[in-house]
């Protein structure tokens, strides 16, 4: 409570960058798993082919370059990783992907949907983060710029 009797909502954080990293790491677990299941599976079940693996590796690497740059909050260079794996998945979904087994199909789906939770919760980040982690803060900003009222 302040002195004049209202409630201080503002939450205080110590290292806004520390828990930015702690949401980021925790939120990037999923896909970490299916990914590295998917990997595994191309040695056991489907062996891919020479070129297919490079064409994972530069996967990995975008990746790798989307996850560290998220942490850092550097938008720019999150998408031009996101451009580099969309290209780069495509080739590979487009040439080498036709009639796949059921369980690669299905490790690709989680791995998607993973990614795409990541993703969401990287937007969600940034957008609290420039809230100062106050969540109504970030909601009246939101009604603001969409014109409304808060």
């Amino acid at each position: 409570m302040s002195g004049h009797g209202t409630v201080d909502n503002h939450v205080a954080l110590a290292n806004p960058r520390r828990v930015r990293a702690a949401i980021l790491s925790v939120s990037f677990l999923p896909f970490l798993y299916y990914g590295t299941k998917d990997t595994m599976f191309h040695f056991r079940g489907r062996k891919v082919s020479r070129p297919e693996h490079l064409l994972h590796a530069v996967v990995g690497i975008a990746l790798a370059i989307m996850f560290t740059h998220a942490l850092r909050g550097h938008h720019l260079v999150v998408l031009g990783a996101l451009l580099l794996f969309v290209v780069a998945g495509g080739v590979d979904e487009y040439i080498y992907h036709h009639e796949i087994p059921a369980e690669e199909s299905d490790l690709h789906a989680k791995e998607h949907l993973a990614l795409l939770i990541f993703i969401v919760i990287s937007l969600a980040t940034d957008w609290l983060e420039k809230s100062n982690w106050n969540v109504v803060q970030a909601f009246e900003g939101m009604l603001k710029a969409g014109g409304g009222t808060p």
